[in-house]
């Protein structure tokens, strides 16, 4: 009976080893987020009247699986609530889209335009935007666990953005929205019209087509797009 308990032991020992050698392995997973759009805030001069009608805050969930340097964001472009029996259906209208890819050693990022019909992938540098101003802070904070820097992003369009990033996992960087900046990870970002936060990350094996552009989508570069 004790060889058969120290056997059973051993057995429990080694299995838990191999479950942590694999656990460490942080190259590729997907990362959970909290996206909360702020409507009223977002509402532009005409829209105003309609107020009342519109729930001043709309929560859900938004996605970024990577594989090395690799990754995919995306969040629902059209969002279903009911609340009190009331039901509420917001479409969701970004500049970029609300599936996107990137590839952060080559910096270059895409996002599918569905507006387009077939739907296209436009193309896009990675750049610091110049119109952007950047301010690195000293304040950290843990979240998931990690230790995340804070930065303002001063930017025309949106004031000033707050950022949360880690510099603790190996993708350089990313976030729902793509990239933000190229410092590391987002974990959080604070801004007038919407903020998100990552509620937890799955180390699980990615198959690298699901972070690769859609080989079957036509790819227009930004500038050609712009001219349409």
């Amino acid at each position: 009976m004790y060889n058969i308990i120290r056997i059973l032991v051993l057995a429990t020992g080694i299995s838990g080893i191999c479950y942590q050698g694999y656990a460490q392995d942080k190259t590729q997973g997907q990362i959970h987020y909290e996206l909360t759009f702020n409507l009223h805030a977002s509402m532009k001069p005409d829209q105003l009247q309609y107020k009342d009608l519109v729930p001043e805050t709309l929560v859900d969930k938004a996605e970024l699986i990577y594989k090395g340097q690799h990754l995919k964001s995306f969040f629902p472009d059209e969002i279903n609530k009911e609340e009190d029996g009331h039901k509420t259906s917001i479409r969701v209208a970004t500049e970029e889209g609300s599936e996107r890819y990137a590839d952060i050693d080559s910096k270059k990022l895409w996002w599918v335009d569905r507006k387009k019909n077939p739907p296209v992938l436009v193309e896009k540098e990675l750049a610091v935007n110049e119109e952007e101003k950047v301010q690195e802070t000293a304040e950290t904070r843990k979240i998931l666990d990690y230790t995340c820097k804070k930065l303002f992003l001063k930017t025309k369009k949106n004031g000033t953005v707050t950022i949360w990033y880690t510099t603790e996992l190996p993708l350089k960087a990313g976030s729902p929205f793509g990239s933000i900046t190229d410092k590391g990870v987002v974990l959080a970002m604070e801004s007038k019209r919407a903020s998100f936060k990552a509620i937890g990350i799955d180390f699980t094996i990615v198959d690298e087509k699901e972070v690769m552009p859609p080989a079957d989508m036509k790819i227009v570069k930004t500038q050609e797009e712009s001219a349409k």
